[in-house]
């Protein structure tokens, strides 16, 4: 992969690693494990296919409005939590997942399209018109097939993203409510009309191609090379699994961390901005005076203090000027992202901006 110095693949289909990672909360923990581990400093790259149907929410989404939760413990689908940002995204065998850990370089960093690259190659060599869009997703005939994320701990990072190659389309629609600002932004009505699998897509000699073929053309690509014993691999140890089960059971097993509280106030605002995302907060007032707020989206701020931002406004009276003044004292660029204190205060005072759920 020009550009990118990949230096071990960690290879996760011995029958050790996939006992481990049919629980989504301790797959979601490997990449912390990766950015975190002073065995690791070098870039990594690695893949999965989920054993089960789960869903996996955004670091910073509400679950209460993003998920069908009657409907996912109905039908027996998992319920995850990754710590990177990003959106929610159903996942199922149909699906392979990759990722890359790398160290910020000033450039590298929430930098999508590079680390997208290997798999946009391999899908044109299959048939597919791939191409990024917007922040972070992969499309085709204008619908996704593929929503990326980061996360970052310290000088270490992971960026990847999903590949929608057989999912259960049908499925995933009912798991996902989203709300209306998001699906809106995309001029579409429904997830289902906004996805597709990508199979359908490949020319007629690779319509039949397996998973493993494809995660062999994705080494090569990523690597360069034809011959994969020439790839420095790496086989997690049952002790590494030791460390990554303490971080899931830590925070991504936690039921708290995974559900969150719900929503109690009197107002529910959201809407998309171009480079940024869906930005949603929950609120209410009394007698003209901000009494709680929440913060939630799917930007890819990951570490962002989310809480300093809730705490400034309660107290401040609700209007224009002192809302866009206690924004402005907040640091949203590096709580949120490149969003203005006026937006964020339109957002609240805008009742264009209610959601319906």
């Amino acid at each position: 992969m020009k550009g990118l110095r990949i230096i071990i693949f960690v290879d996760l289909s011995d029958p050790n690693s996939q006992l481990h990672l049919r629980d989504p909360g301790v797959s979601g923990s490997l990449s912390t494990f990766f950015i975190t581990s002073p065995k690791f400093t070098d870039t990594i790259f690695h893949f999965s296919q989920p054993a089960a149907a789960s869903v996996v929410l955004g670091v910073n989404q509400d679950a209460y409005s993003e998920v069908n939760l009657d409907y996912i413990k109905t039908h027996d689908i998992r319920l995850a939590r990754r710590g990177a940002g990003g959106g929610a995204v159903y996942v199922d065998p149909g699906n392979l997942t990759y990722a890359f850990i790398d160290n910020d370089d000033g450039r590298n960093y929430l930098n999508f399209k590079k680390y997208a690259t290997p798999a946009i190659h391999v899908l044109h060599k299959l048939g597919v018109d791939a191409e990024m869009t917007g922040r972070n997703d992969l499309t085709v005939d204008g619908k996704k097939f593929s929503g990326m994320s980061s996360l970052k701990i310290g000088n270490r990072f992971s960026c990847g993203g999903t590949l929608m190659i057989d999912v259960d389309l049908d499925q995933a629609a009912k798991a996902l409510t989203p709300p209306k600002t998001k699906l809106a932004s995309k001029g579409i009505k429904s997830v289902h009309s906004r996805v597709t699998n990508i199979r359908q897509y490949f020319l007629p000699q690779y319509r039949q191609i397996t998973f493993a073929e494809i995660r062999r053309l994705l080494l090569e690509e990523v690597f360069q090379t034809t011959d994969l014993a020439t790839i420095p691999t790496y086989t997690m140890s049952e002790a590494d699994w030791q460390q990554v089960e303490l971080i899931a059971q830590n925070k991504f097993t936690d039921p708290d961390f995974i559900m969150g509280t719900k929503r109690d106030d009197d107002f529910f605002h959201g809407n998309h901005f171009d480079g940024l995302g869906t930005v949603e907060i929950s609120f209410s007032v009394d007698d003209g005076i901000v009494t709680h707020a929440r913060i939630f989206g799917d930007f890819n701020q990951a570490n962002g203090h989310l809480k300093v931002i809730e705490d400034k406004l309660i107290g401040t009276p609700f209007k224009k000027d002192n809302l866009e003044e206690a924004f402005r004292t907040t640091n949203l660029s590096a709580n949120i992202g490149p969003i203005s204190a006026a937006e964020m205060a339109d957002l609240m005072l805008n009742p264009h901006f209610q959601e319906v759920n």
